[in-house]
């Protein structure tokens, strides 16, 4: 692989990661109604969603989604209202400051951060941008049947890396944002953001 071939793939993740979708709602959602660690794991559910697609691709199983077209309509229409269930649960949570929220709730956080990974992660199975960016525009620029392990890892280091740097910001400033409330009544306010964010989300994965 050629550093420009890489390069191509460097600025085309910068593109996709930059474009704003389902993943950058959910990751903004989680982040602004959870923190920038619950951002963060949604974003790591994004990069194991594209990576799993980038291997796929790799391996000359770009064909996998017309061959099993079926299976990723119903992954997708299961993720699409498992991110609306969320939504709505959160636009009619009962509104706390994040210190009473933690307080409430304690031990609660691997499983607030675990649903925020598949969050992401359902998000990018179910998105068919991601679909047709490794199975059908990646290959177009990159010989897939002459990459080597060592390519691999560095497309997949490559697809870890500007995805945290991107969604990464997305996620600072939205907590950033999530922080900033001081009142319960705004906090209720936030959540219905966060909630109509979600649903957005499971919306636009389930009408592409």
């Amino acid at each position: 692989m050629s550093a420009e071939t890489l390069l191509a793939f460097v600025a085309a993740m910068f593109l996709l990661s930059l474009t704003p979708g389902p993943g950058v709602l959910a990751v903004v959602a989680r982040a602004l109604t959870h923190g920038f660690a619950a951002g963060l794991a949604a974003t790591a559910g994004l990069v194991v969603g594209d990576i799993l697609f980038l291997v796929l691709a790799i391996a000359g199983l770009s064909a996998l989604a017309a061959v099993l077209g079926e299976f990723f309509l119903v992954v997708k229409i299961l993720g699409a209202a498992y991110l609306i269930w969320l939504g709505v649960k959160l636009w009619r949570s009962k509104a706390q400051l994040p210190a009473k929220a933690a307080q409430a709730e304690p031990g609660n956080g691997q499983r607030r951060h675990g649903r925020s990974f598949a969050v992401g992660f359902l998000v990018t199975i179910g998105n068919p941008k991601a679909i047709l960016f490794y199975g059908a525009f990646v290959p177009t620029f990159i010989d897939v049947t002459v990459l080597g392990l060592a390519d691999v890892a560095v497309l997949a280091a490559v697809v870890t890396l500007v995805l945290f740097l991107v969604l990464g910001a997305y996620a600072f400033v939205a907590a950033r944002a999530g922080r900033a409330i001081r009142s319960v009544r705004a906090m209720a306010w936030l959540n219905r953001v966060g909630g109509g964010l979600l649903v957005g989300a499971g919306v636009a994965v389930a009408t592409r």
